[in-house]
């Protein structure tokens, strides 16, 4: 296939089959004399799409025609992968030198299956395995012959985002992102194909209208097929194929198989398109999930007829198609227990507190302190009583943590959120008993002559745990595992309390208060301390998916503020210093990088995006758009649609005021004085 030249096959030279399929757009039919990719095992089978009169004069020629042509500007690794990937339109077929259709590949059989009519004992034909049978109950699914495993599904979604992460990167969004357009398999290995290829959108053209499927519709108002609107139908997907329902919009079931898939999905289906995690944050926690997920494939019943929940009404697009809560992204290490710091020695007694460092837990048993006297050992109580306390170990791992990202779509990786299971004890049977005694051992009359010996009490020593406030500063100078809290001012580099739980020891309390970055407990206070580190890069450190934040170029302080023209939005926040998790984001072209306290795994990275003056910032050569106004007053909008454009982009170079790289065409130019190079000058052509 030649770059220069887009395929195209006269209707006339085609040898048609039986049909395949009929709808709204028009008709599928097989092709019986021409096959593409000839070097790959002696071709592959195609079908012609023939557009319906009715459509025909809304088509834009020039745009399936660079859809066609796509291929062969790509890599031929690249270009490979699309065409396994997707049934991508690889011909342009006219009757008198006008596109009547196009030629595309033939579905591969992997994405077929037996049919088994419901009830039924035989079975019946074989059909296209579209992901929609998927949104069913288990007892459905098993019922029509399919054979699909908890793991089967969360690697097909891995799939699928992995998909979408590399064709976001090539410049093609998705649109009519629906199960309808999805097929799947599970033989080899778990992996979607995508058909309807034509309707979908390359570097802001589309060669057809963009519509939606009834019930996978994006917000009012956003424009449609962009990555953001594939993000939000990804996240839909999600939750409902883990629902097994064709509606649902709540998370509960995906959240119940891994609580920060849940967190990915609230996030995905924010009306802020700024706020949803990229298809990469998604492929690489489904990865992660995915190792642990139950492989055991529900079987069809016996006996009982399943019944199918009603399916979503038909694609109007007819043939060819059958910061998130606790600021997810800052995922937190595992921390341990530690009695805060209490000068004196046993003043510290009854004080077990426990740490959790963002996001993770591991509970565990700080060691009272225990005074041998006569008969076995007895603890010193607040009140100066003489019973011996046994302590106990909660015995508890929750899971945590964040949504994470990755470079590529191939990408799988490890994810935050897994606490390591750490059980620390000090002078602990494990039992939940002291080693020497029991319960409720009576003082001797020696010990409490011994008592009435003594001529003056000690003074209360300083408690920095039951004493701290809001707005309390401490240094921690303990271990990963033991806090060490010491007051302090509120000067950067130390821990702010930011809410303090009463009631309670549980370490999770603190999840959802802002900027919570570390979370100590005290058994004897029974409260939790919500602590915020004061980062000396700023407090852009906390900043979340969404905010904008600005600061110098190197080193230096940042700070969030308003969105406006020259400073940076917030596209991702990373738990440590893997600048590789940042590319896979759309826009990306700055990373920021905070450093946490020493030791306590609270490194962070931002991924940011400059916010340019208008689209003209990140459009592509060949986009469309629209220019209102004139000289300096000239502002640029991405449409959306090549029809209400009124310019196309022809060049664009990183150089500031490069007029004559333009030659004789418009051309537009902005640069930031602090970040010179992230300049621009993009030309362009009236259409």
């Amino acid at each position: 296939m030649s770059a220069s030249r887009t395929p195209v096959v006269e209707h006339g030279t085609l040898t048609l089959g039986r049909l395949l399929g009929q709808g709204g757009q028009g008709s599928v039919h097989q092709v019986l004399n021409k096959k593409i990719n000839t070097s790959v095992n002696g071709g592959w089978d195609v079908v012609y799409k023939e557009y319906a009169p009715a459509v025909l004069p809304s088509l834009d020629a020039s745009a399936l025609a660079a859809q066609v042509a796509l291929t062969a500007s790509l890599s031929t690794a690249e270009g490979r992968w699309l065409c396994e990937k997707t049934a991508w339109p690889a011909a342009v077929v006219e009757r008198a030198g006008r596109p009547c259709g196009l030629l595309m590949r033939l579905v591969p059989d992997r994405f077929q299956f037996a049919y088994r009519p419901l009830g039924g004992a035989s079975r019946g034909d074989r059909r296209l395995a579209n992901l929609e049978f998927l949104l069913n109950d288990d007892a459905y699914v098993a019922g029509v012959g399919l054979r699909v495993s908890e793991r089967d599904r969360v690697l097909l979604l891995a799939d699928l985002a992995a998909t979408l992460t590399r064709l976001h990167r090539i410049g093609i969004a998705v649109g009519d992102l629906s199960p309808k357009n999805l097929l799947f398999t599970t033989a080899a290995r778990p992996e979607c194909f995508l058909v309807d290829c034509d309707a979908m959108r390359l570097r802001g053209a589309s060669a057809l209208p963009q519509a939606e499927t009834p019930d996978w519709q994006i917000p009012a108002g956003e424009e449609k097929a962009t990555p953001s609107s594939d993000t939000y139908k990804l996240a839909l997907l999600a939750v409902r194929l883990f629902a097994r329902d064709q509606t649902a919009t709540d998370p509960a079931a995906l959240a119940a198989l891994d609580p920060t898939l849940g967190d990915l999905a609230r996030a995905g289906l924010s009306a802020d398109p700024a706020r949803r995690p990229a298809p990469a944050a998604w492929a690489e926690r489904l990865t992660v999930v995915a190792a642990t997920a139950s492989a055991k494939a529900a079987r069809r019943p016996a006996s009982a007829k399943p019944a199918p929940k009603p399916p979503t009404p038909p694609s109007p697009r007819g043939p060819g198609s059958a910061r998130p809560p606790g600021t997810p992204a800052a995922a937190r290490p595992p921390g341990g227990p530690g009695p805060a710091r209490v000068p004196g020695g046993t003043g510290s007694a009854g004080v077990a507190a426990l740490r959790k460092s963002a996001g993770r837990t591991v509970a565990v048993v700080a060691a009272l302190i225990a005074v041998a006297v006569l008969f076995g050992l007895r603890s010193s109580g607040d009140d100066g009583s003489s019973t011996a306390r046994s302590t106990t170990s909660s015995g508890q791992s929750s899971t945590g943590g964040a949504w994470t990202g990755g470079t590529s779509a191939d990408d799988s990786g490890g994810g935050l959120g897994t606490s390591d299971g750490t059980d620390d004890t000090d002078g602990d049977t494990g039992d939940g008993t002291s080693a020497g005694g029991g319960d409720d051992t009576t003082a001797s009359a020696a010990d409490s002559d011994a008592d009435e010996d003594a001529t003056e009490s000690p003074s209360p020593t300083p408690d920095p745990v039951g004493d701290a406030e809001v707005g309390s500063c401490f240094d921690d100078e303990g271990t990963r595992t033991r806090p060490d809290l010491v007051s302090t001012s509120c000067s950067p580099g130390a821990f702010k309390v930011v809410d303090i739980r009463h009631g309670t020891t549980d370490l999770d309390s603190c999840d959802g208060v802002d900027d919570s970055d570390e979370s100590v407990s005290s058994h004897r206070h029974d409260l939790v301390l919500c602590l915020s580190y004061l980062n000396p890069g700023g407090d852009a450190y906390h900043a979340g998916q969404g905010d904008c934040v600005y600061g110098p170029n190197g080193s230096g302080t940042w700070y969030t503020e308003p969105c406006e023209t020259g400073n940076f939005k917030v596209l991702a926040v990373y738990q440590g210093r893997n600048k590789s998790k940042c590319d896979g984001w759309p826009h990306y072209n700055l990373l920021k990088p905070f450093s946490g306290p020493s030791g306590a795994g609270l490194d962070r990275i931002l991924c940011l995006s400059m916010n340019y003056p208008d689209a003209m910032g990140y459009a592509q050569v060949r986009q469309c758009l629209l220019k209102s106004g004139s000289g300096s007053d000239a502002t640029f909008t991405n449409t959306g649609s090549c029809a209400s454009s009124n310019i196309v982009v022809s060049g664009r170079t990183g150089r500031y005021e490069a007029a004559s790289f333009c030659g004789n065409d418009g051309w537009t130019t902005w640069r930031s004085r602090e970040y010179p190079e992230l300049a621009y000058t993009v030309c362009y052509r009236w259409r």
